[in-house]
């Protein structure tokens, strides 16, 4: 297998386990999971599995000092992604919500390009726009009842998406192993969940088979699996190429939730899904090269 089919591959790979997040947080919750007890199995055994390949990897885990602060913003901001999105599954659809939290790209070129750290281009503009039209699309759709408070919390999973993916980027970073990245993600959410299940009240642990299998199924599958997968896809084929395909989560998101938890796909909802895929599609593409003139190559 060549190199550029086998990243394409990864890719694909953490796409789906991605895309499974919804319905399989839904199905849980129907075994009688709360949010909080989720969310503390989740994080605990995919930080388990993490750490433990790490460890057997002999990957360096320490933290340079001047990682530490983007590493704490990188970490709070993983912790909103995971909180405002299982908030807003209490109001709208795993697949609705997964579309609506897929506008950060454009989140994310807008503020780049306030902060003036990416050129503004037509190009650019036009996916920031697209983006904004298919989230009309979505949430005006006449054929389902969308609940306001699903819609807000679901924009704010963006926001954070926005200040995680940029701090991701962050220079201070480039020397970070990206799964001991993900390692210290997933350890302080951890225990963040944990925190607030003892707060909460709630169990921290499932009570029956039926509830570990889901939370097996969304720590090994969608956290740790998907986040292992990027690492080698984006090693193979690189970081561009890697989020030219990602850009489907949301397809699958809402090819899954229809097949296993009966999310309702209406009109609205697939033309507003396209113009976002459309637009992170956009953001995507490469800067044209203008060739040097003659003199200017001697």
């Amino acid at each position: 297998m060549n190199k550029k089919l086998a990243g394409s591959l990864c890719i694909i790979g953490t796409t789906i386990c991605y895309g499974l997040v919804p319905s399989f947080s839904f199905l849980a919750f129907e075994t009688g999971v709360v949010t909080e007890t989720l969310l503390f199995n989740k994080f605990f055994y995919a930080a388990v599995l993490m750490w433990a390949y790490i460890l057997i990897k002999k990957i360096p885990f320490r933290i340079e000092k001047k990682a530490r602060k983007p590493m704490a913003a990188i970490v709070l901001a993983y912790i909103g992604i995971a909180t405002t999105l299982y908030l807003s599954f209490n109001y709208i659809s795993g697949s609705l919500a997964t579309i609506i939290s897929f506008t950060f790209p454009a989140m994310v070129i807008a503020v780049e390009m306030i902060r003036g750290r990416e050129k503004v281009r037509i190009v650019k503009i036009l996916a920031v726009i697209l983006s904004l039209i298919g989230l009309c699309f979505i949430v005006w759709s006449p054929e389902m009842e969308i609940k306001i408070l699903g819609v807000v919390f679901a924009l704010a999973c963006a926001g954070c998406y926005t200040v995680y993916t940029i701090g991701l980027s962050s220079e201070t970073l480039d020397n970070q192993n990206s799964l001991v990245t993900a390692g210290y993600v997933l350890l302080t959410s951890a225990i963040f969940n944990f925190g607030r299940c003892i707060i909460s009240g709630n169990p921290l642990f499932t009570e029956n088979f039926l509830q570990l299998g889901y939370m097996l199924l969304l720590a090994v599958v969608c956290a740790f699996a998907a986040i292992l997968l990027f690492c080698l896809g984006v090693k193979l084929i690189g970081p561009s190429n890697a989020s030219i395909i990602n850009t489907f989560e949301p397809v699958f998101a809402c090819i899954f939730g229809y097949v296993l938890v009966g999310d309702l796909i209406t009109t609205g909802m697939i033309i507003g899904g396209g113009l976002v895929v459309l637009a992170v599609l956009l953001t995507n593409l490469p800067e044209r090269k203008i060739p040097a003139a003659p003199e200017d190559r001697e």
